[in-house]
C-alpha cells in the first residue's frame, strides 16, 4: 500500500513531460558547451549555437561586456579565446537548466589539470535557448581577470601580441 502512495504523489508532482524534454535537452546542451569549451572543440561548441545567437564576453566597458552577435563573430571570438588561453581545460563543472535557462559554474585551468600550481580562475555561464535547443544567448563572467591578463601575457605572449586590438579594446583601462 505504500509503495502506491508513493507513486501516487511522485506521479502528481512530476512535471509535465514536454518540460522534462526541454529541460534534458537544454541540460545537454550545457554539458555540450562545457564539454566543446574544455576541448577547444570549435566546430562542436558553434553547433550549438543558434545562427542568430548572441555571446557576451567576460570583457569590456558594456554593460553586457562585448557582445558579437551571429555564428561568424561568436566563432572568431571563441577562436581568439583558444588561442589566447593556449592550453587550458575547465574542471569541476555543476550545470543545470530549467525551461529555456541553463547555467554552468566551472574551473578555468590554464596548463595541465594535475599541476596543483597551475593557474585557476572560476566563473559561469548563464545560458538561454530556442526552441530547439540550441543556445540564444551566452553570458559570460570570470574571477581573477587582472591575473588571467598576467597568465596570458606569460605563457602566450605571440598571440596576446596577435590580437593585440582586441586585448587593448576589450581590456578597458
Amino acid at each position: 500500500m505504500a509503495t502506491t502512495s508513493l507513486r501516487a504523489v511522485t506521479t502528481r508532482i512530476s512535471p509535465p513531460a514536454a518540460l522534462e524534454t526541454s529541460t534534458a535537452r537544454n541540460l545537454r546542451t550545457v554539458q555540450g558547451m562545457v564539454d566543446g569549451f574544455a576541448a577547444q572543440d570549435i566546430k562542436g561548441v558553434m553547433a550549438l549555437m543558434a545562427d542568430d545567437a548572441v555571446y557576451c564576453d567576460i570583457l569590456g566597458d558594456g554593460v553586457r561586456g562585448v557582445e558579437y552577435s551571429g555564428k561568424a563573430a561568436i566563432r572568431e571570438a571563441f577562436s581568439r579565446q583558444f588561442e589566447l588561453a593556449g592550453r587550458h581545460t575547465y574542471v569541476d563543472a555543476r550545470i543545470m537548466a530549467e525551461e529555456d535557462l541553463g547555467f554552468a559554474s566551472w574551473t578555468m585551468v590554464l596548463g595541465d589539470p594535475d599541476d596543483i600550481k597551475a593557474a585557476r580562475f572560476e566563473g559561469i555561464d548563464l545560458f538561454v535557448f530556442d526552441g530547439e535547443g540550441q543556445v540564444a544567448l551566452k553570458k559570460a563572467w570570470l574571477k581573477g581577470q587582472p591575473r588571467l591578463r598576467r597568465e596570458l601575457l606569460r605563457r602566450n605572449p605571440k598571440a596576446l601580441f596577435r590580437h593585440l586590438g582586441y586585448a587593448v579594446a576589450s581590456w578597458g583601462k
